[in-house]
């Protein structure tokens, strides 16, 4: 099962050095994929795609960190958005 949501970027309030995130501008959109697996021994990640491809992956502290410098709004529902 996969939690989606697809995001756009309105402001940046504090630039970023983390990968992917560090390359971000204004009117970028991104899109966040959790995959509900269920284990125990390591943080879940959170994958970020661009245009429908991979491009980087975050554990939960790291994303909140890293999305904490940008005023974002949710542009639309995904199709599918649990899968």
């Amino acid at each position: 099962m996969k939690l989606r949501g697809k995001f756009k970027v309105l402001a940046i309030k504090k630039k970023s050095s983390a990968v992917f995130f560090k390359e971000l501008k204004v009117g970028d959109e991104f899109e966040l994929v959790y995959t509900l697996n269920g284990g125990y021994k390591s943080a879940p990640e959170i994958d970020i795609y661009v245009d429908g491809k991979y491009v980087h992956c975050n554990n939960g502290t790291q994303l909140k960190g890293n999305l904490g410098r940008f005023e974002l709004e949710q542009v639309r529902e995904i199709e599918n958005a649990i899968v």
